[in-house]
């Protein structure tokens, strides 16, 4: 049968059009790798917010690999639930970064601005734990207190204690072995030594120029 070149031209160049456009799993979870990147990298400063965001990550990370095994034999519903990862995990890292912006905004209105800019991404992280939540059932992973749960469900720190942790950094002690906590305060400790490093290599460097 004769087939036109013009009509062989024509799929082909439809079939790599839907190729280039169909998104797989892979591409998606390279996707979250680099948000996850950012949402775990350190700041400028330290904030219950960041743990709140990285301890979300981790047991909705659970929930995810969970359903992605459960709907194996559905791929239409995996690429579904993958795709709802990703706006998961992108709200975080808009979260995050609503208070990153927060610390550095001097000016008038910058609490209203950082309102504004969390209210999208916290709607979109409640209505896809809602629905990981509706699919799991009983399997679900519970999502840990947010700083403010804790503050409301745990005793007060005594004058001591506040004084151990300091004024600035009072809210570590609501997270008391928080596996996020602990591994950012090992990223601190590394930052620190790093530092002190790059500074007597550089006293080094210059006591050798005079010499």
């Amino acid at each position: 049968m004769y087939i036109p070149t013009w009509l062989i031209v024509i799929v082909t160049i439809v079939f790599f059009i839907y190729r280039s456009k169909k998104v797989n799993i892979g591409d998606i979870e390279k996707s979250v790798h680099f948000l996850k990147e950012s949402i775990f990298s350190l700041e400028h400063f330290d904030s219950p917010h960041f743990i709140d965001v990285q301890d979300a990550f981790n047991a909705m990370e659970i929930n995810y690999l969970r359903l992605k095994q459960r709907y194996s034999h559905t791929p239409e519903k995996v690429l579904e639930i993958a795709k709802d990862w990703y706006k998961y995990v992108d709200a975080l890292r808009e979260l995050k970064y609503a208070r990153v912006m927060l610390d550095v905004d001097w000016n008038d209105g910058a609490f209203d601005r950082a309102e504004e800019r969390i209210k999208e991404p916290s709607i979109i992280k409640q209505e896809v734990e809602n629905k990981f939540k509706s699919l799991l059932d009983e399997d679900w992973q519970d999502i840990p207190p947010d700083y403010s749960k804790r503050m409301e469900t745990m005793k007060k720190p005594d004058k001591k204690t506040v004084e151990y942790y300091g004024l600035k950094n009072e809210w570590k002690y609501y997270y008391g072995l928080s596996v996020n906590l602990i591994k950012l305060e090992e990223k601190r400790q590394k930052e620190k030594k790093e530092q002190e490093t790059e500074k007597e290599k550089k006293t080094i460097a210059s006591k050798l120029s005079v010499g």
